[in-house]
């Protein structure tokens, strides 16, 4: 799982770097005489954030499983194999746009996490009378 998050933010830096292309410099690529090379330059102090990074796929992970399950004791399962830390379910939550206080205990973040993704569908299908 480490390497499909190492490629993918791979992946989103070429994809970066593809968007600044002038057109003069895609209607160069697009005549054939001309190919893209890669190189690998040492980074300077950019206050890029690798690990930052990598939260975030991971989150978009997390997320996408979140959406797949149909109850809530699954939800907790798979949030405590994937999240392990307080600081970890805080920023999941935060990325989920969930409110989380200094104080709230890590099973009251959790709890928030569930009843925000998985919760929230469960009442919707109930209200429209949706079965699971």
């Amino acid at each position: 799982m480490k390497n499909e998050l190492i490629i993918s933010r791979f992946l989103e830096e070429i994809l970066s770097e593809l968007r600044t292309l002038s057109t003069n410099d895609i209607d160069k690529l697009e005549s054939g005489n001309y190919s893209i090379s890669l190189k690998l330059v040492k980074n300077k102090n950019t206050g890029f954030d690798n690990t930052a990074m990598i939260q975030k796929v991971e989150n978009s992970q997390v997320m996408e499983q979140l959406k797949k399950l149909k109850t809530r004791d699954d939800g907790y399962a798979m949030l405590s194999n994937y999240l392990k830390s307080k600081k970890e379910f805080e920023c999941f939550a935060k990325s989920l746009e969930i409110s989380v206080s200094k104080l709230d205990k890590t099973e009251q973040i959790k709890e928030k996490i569930i009843e925000a993704t998985i919760g929230a569908t469960l009442r919707s299908n109930a209200i429209q009378g949706k079965k699971v």
